[in-house]
């Protein structure tokens, strides 16, 4: 199997997870963050925390402000997920999938790539137009994600091979 057959099989597994997983009451963290809802719901005071961390209560006070800002390291919060009894979840969610995000880019990379040559033949009165140059586009973009990095730059991407 090579690379690219690798990725594709990574993409489709990744995506099956994704799909089957209910992440949407979770995407959002609440307003005053995981920490402070958390405690909250278990009648938990911050010098509770505290104690339970070996910090002081103005840490912990300290510590949910940073979560709420997104300064805080998820070293910090796997300390303090163990301390509330949680489990820390760390994910990065794609907005679609990761197999259309990978056509999208390709369709992009393919699209700069090509547009030089559709307007020379466009202004020769060769163009192809529609759904011909769609599937076109369509079958150069497999192909690049087949056989090349379509994340480096575009611009470099047409110097070099």
């Amino acid at each position: 199997m090579n690379k690219s057959e690798r990725s594709a099989q990574a993409r489709r597994e990744l995506d099956r997870k994704f799909r089957q997983a209910n992440l949407k009451p979770i995407q959002t963290r609440p307003r005053a963050g995981w920490i402070r809802a958390i405690r909250s719901g278990l009648g938990m005071s911050q010098a509770a925390l505290a104690r339970r961390l070996g910090v002081s209560p103005a840490a912990i006070h300290k510590l949910e402000i940073a979560e709420t800002h997104g300064g805080i390291t998820t070293g910090k919060l796997a300390e303090i997920a163990v301390a509330l009894d949680c489990t820390l979840v760390y994910a990065l969610v794609p907005r679609s999938t990761l197999t259309e995000t990978v056509m999208t880019r390709a369709r992009s990379v393919a699209k700069g790539q090509i547009k030089y040559v559709a307007r020379t033949m466009a202004l020769e009165d060769q163009g192809v137009g529609g759904q011909r140059e769609r599937e076109a586009l369509d079958r150069y973009a497999k192909e690049l994600i087949a056989t090349r990095d379509i994340w480096r730059d575009t611009a470099r991407l047409g110097k070099s091979s």
